[in-house]
């Protein structure tokens, strides 16, 4: 694994956590902090980007000069690039046109996956076998992978989904009930589908994993920190 923050990759190495992000959490020995992103990549026939959404180009600029065409990229990222509007996937493609791009999405909070709460995600590609070739080596008996060819509405749902948690959020702080939440969350997810759909995305992608199933987990955890900030506004509010 490779990252900017030189002090994060000494603790994975000497103390096998992280605990700004994974408290409690013992990470495998197995994994470890390099910090040169060539030693990262090469010889490596998936390269995962798990990196903020505006760091994503300037990290992919870095990496495609040690990816060869032979890597499958796996995108962690969720959001949408500012100013361009542009999604994750299409940013990827920008700066590696040489390699095939997965995207992974769905519920999967980092805080109960890394301690092995059973957990589905999407798996969506324009190539539905490299979608497939991620599945069987992403999934285990805690860890279910379904696979989508909608990269578009997998995108989407994923980066909108956050501004309806926010307003969930908001109505948890304001001190708003249930009825509220759901309303919300269910004219949310009709906004959302509408929105991907003009996109040219596939209506059904929004009533899966990527869609209603995020939307569900960041509307309703306090794992998700959007949900979190509203809150912390509504109570402002009142």
């Amino acid at each position: 694994m490779w990252d900017k923050n030189e002090e994060l990759l000494d603790e994975i190495n000497n103390n096998h956590t992280n605990t700004k992000y994974l408290k409690n959490v013992e990470i495998p020995n197995s994994v470890r902090g390099v910090k040169d992103l060539k030693q990262c990549i090469e010889d490596k026939e998936i390269v995962v980007f798990a990196v903020p959404s505006h760091a994503l180009r300037i990290v992919c600029k870095q990496a495609s000069r040690f990816l060869t065409e032979d890597k499958t990229i796996v995108s962690l990222v969720k959001g949408l690039e500012n100013n361009t509007y542009k999604r994750m996937s299409e940013i990827i493609k920008e700066e590696c046109p040489n390699n095939e791009v997965v995207v992974l999405s769905g519920p999967t909070h980092a805080e109960e996956v890394s301690i092995g709460i059973p957990t589905t995600i999407v798996a969506a590609s324009e190539n539905i076998r490299a979608a497939e070739y991620i599945q069987d080596v992403f999934m285990d008996s805690n860890f279910r992978v379904y696979t989508n060819s909608d990269v578009v509405g997998v995108e989407i749902g994923a980066a909108v989904k956050n501004i309806v948690a926010l307003a969930a959020g908001i109505s948890d702080g304001l001190g708003y009930g249930d009825n509220t939440k759901a309303a919300l969350m269910t004219r949310g997810i009709a906004e959302i589908t509408r929105l991907g759909v003009k996109l040219g995305a596939n209506p059904m992608t929004f009533a899966g994993l990527a869609g209603i199933g995020d939307l569900i987990v960041t509307c309703t955890s306090m794992h998700s920190r959007n949900r979190r900030c509203g809150i912390l506004l509504g109570k402002v509010w009142i």
